[in-house]
């Protein structure tokens, strides 16, 4: 085993040790690892929180950096000590809203170890047996993988394959894409999740969204080339972290508020918005009043205000009677 393995040893026999307690309890490799999640994400949960709330705290002042950034464009200095001084003073945090993307890395590198231990196969004499490795050989998911010769069921999936190592057709390795399409799917609501609760902050700040979006796609093709048990551990936790997030809103008054503040001003903005768009297309052309001005003649600008009474065009003038000059000439 290599050094990050034998640094990282304890974890697996302490998430392996977790799954093997819930299978002795539901002997189900599908739900065994559903519940190691929800036991991971629960004791995480702290961390998590925490990191929310700093995250909605860094889109609220999000329009107070950009102001900053207006202000102090071309000094580095001095924007970034204004930026501390807006972080101190809104007791803000910027790298802990990245505290969950960074968990994943980690987790990803230890559920794909666990798995693969505990579908661990050698070559014998006798051909090729399971050897579970990280739990004891007395417990029932060691004796049933065993017997399984280290395959992991569950609905009708082999937990131990990836997608894109399948040799199987169409229709049987579509639940292994499914798998992870929504997995990737769930990544996605995660994000709308949180910019949805303050889309004047997202707007503020593009370029986290798309590197969000961006980190959510390479995730998409890690999960291709990881067996699928891992898949279900992360589509497990993408659950979970949407209703964790939904009941932060609905029952801390700090994130509700916030939450309730920033779509109100997104709404006034909107209806300013369409009311400025309103008054300009009411507004005559610039054009046709230069147009009127030089010709008189011309038809003048209508106005688009159904108040506003329309302009009589000016009326013809009445020919001379050339015949009574002619008479006064005579005479």
């Amino acid at each position: 085993m290599n050094i990050l393995g034998d640094i990282l040893r304890p974890i697996f026999d302490l998430l392996a040790g977790i799954i093997t307690f819930w299978y002795a309890l539901i002997p189900s490799y599908g739900i065994a690892i559903s519940l190691l999640t929800i036991t991971v994400m629960v004791a995480i949960s702290p961390l998590t929180i925490k990191s929310t709330k700093s995250m909605l705290q860094m889109q609220a002042i999000q329009p107070k950096i950009k102001e900053l950034q207006k202000q102090f464009k071309g000094d580095r200095q001095g924007l970034a000590e204004a930026q501390q001084a807006l972080f101190k003073e809104n007791k803000v945090s910027p790298a802990g809203g990245c505290l969950p993307m960074l968990l994943q890395f980690p987790l990803l590198i230890v559920m794909y170890d666990v798995i693969r231990g505990l579908t661990n196969t050698v070559k014998t004499a006798h051909g090729i047996v399971a050897s579970p490795k990280y739990i004891i050989h007395s417990s029932l998911l060691y004796k049933h993988l065993v017997l399984d010769h280290g395959v992991m069921k569950f609905l009708g999936l082999n937990l131990t394959l990836t997608a894109l190592h399948l040799h199987l057709g169409f229709l049987d390795s579509l639940p292994y894409y499914l798998l992870v399409i929504i997995s990737v799917g769930l990544q996605y609501l995660q994000i709308k999740q949180i910019t949805g609760k303050n889309p004047a902050a997202a707007a503020a700040n593009p370029m986290a969204s798309k590197t969000q979006q961006i980190s959510t796609l390479v995730f998409g093709f890690i999960y291709l080339d990881i067996p699928a048990g891992v898949v279900v551990y992360f589509l497990v936790s993408g659950i979970f972290r949407v209703v964790q997030q939904e009941l932060m809103w609905r029952h801390d008054p700090t994130l509700r508020s916030h939450s309730i503040e920033a779509r109100r001003k997104a709404s006034e903005a909107k209806q300013n918005q369409v009311i400025e768009a309103r008054e300009i297309v009411r507004r005559p052309s610039p054009q046709r009043n230069i147009l009127r001005r030089l010709l008189p003649g011309a038809t003048p600008a209508l106005s688009t205000d159904n108040n506003a009474s329309p302009v009589d065009p000016p009326k013809p003038r009445a020919p001379r009677d050339n015949r009574s000059n002619k008479k006064k000439k005579r005479r």
